[in-house]
């Protein structure tokens, strides 16, 4: 992920100016507070032990002499792997928000033209898809327990907020951008309006004038203050259904073990 945050920001240097925001922002890229790191592994930590709790029956989940070798395995690894991925949701959230600040040494935004910005929706849909990965992952190590209804339900919750969070945030910035570049032209758009009736009222002739700059309002309305489309959002769905199908085929691969191997 540092790696498609620091290609996102060389991509932006064509648009945005070299000042000392800018050259901050790079220079923190793949920089964070040890503490910041520490308290979200802790976090991802216990996380893992409410997850334990709540998906073992039947017995005490930290007394290995009535834990199968499966679940034991799981317990060993759990927590490992719970570090990483909170550390992982932390360093997204940072980096996504230092791509965001960079939006704001744009000195000029060309509202017919947001192409130059797609790096941002690149990194957003990176984000999400390294997220929905992380699901899959957390999904699959607990499979192995009996009852995981519940768990699930609050692991996809979670990480479909953070993979929302991951596609939004790195495009917060430049979405302000736009809504400050579309309503200086909508404000220009009304008082050149106001001008040309005013032309017209006096008997000369406004009306191409005004049907030209009622088709350019009507251009600038028509651009979306979030810098995708709609396949951008079809794409960021079918993310989402990843870790659904890999848990329905663990389960059926389950089954399907138990059914050959009695």
């Amino acid at each position: 992920m540092l790696k498609a945050t620091s290609k996102t920001a060389h991509d932006l240097a064509l648009v945005v100016e070299n000042n000392s925001l800018q050259k901050t922002i790079v220079e923190g890229i793949g920089k964070h507070l040890w503490w910041g790191l520490l308290l979200a592994g802790l976090l991802g930590i216990l996380v893992d032990i409410h997850a334990t709790n709540t998906t073992t029956v039947g017995s005490n989940p930290w007394d290995w002499r009535q834990t199968n070798y499966d679940a034991l395995w799981m317990r060993v690894l759990g927590p490992f792997f719970s570090w990483w991925m909170s550390c992982l949701l932390y360093v997204l959230v940072v980096e996504s928000s230092r791509l965001s600040r960079l939006s704001d040494s744009i000195a000029a935004l060309d509202l017919l033209d947001l192409q130059p910005y797609q790096p941002l929706v690149r990194q957003g849909l990176t984000n999400a898809l390294l997220v929905v990965v992380g699901m899959s992952s957390v999904l699959s190590l607990f499979l192995l327990e009996p009852s995981f209804g519940l768990l699930m339900f609050q692991i996809l919750t979670v990480f479909a907020i953070f993979a929302w969070i991951g596609l939004m945030l790195p495009l917060r910035g430049i979405r302000r951008k736009i809504s400050m570049a579309k309503e200086e032209e909508l404000k220009w758009c009304r008082q050149a309006l106001k001008n040309a009736r005013t032309s017209l009222k006096s008997n000369v002739d406004a009306q191409q004038s005004i049907v030209e700059i009622a088709a350019y309002k009507n251009v600038i309305e028509a651009v979306r203050n979030w810098p995708f489309d709609s396949p951008t959002l079809a794409r960021f769905a079918l993310y989402l259904l990843i870790p659904i199908g890999s848990m329905f085929g663990g389960v059926i691969v389950e089954r399907g073990l138990d059914f050959f191997l009695p």
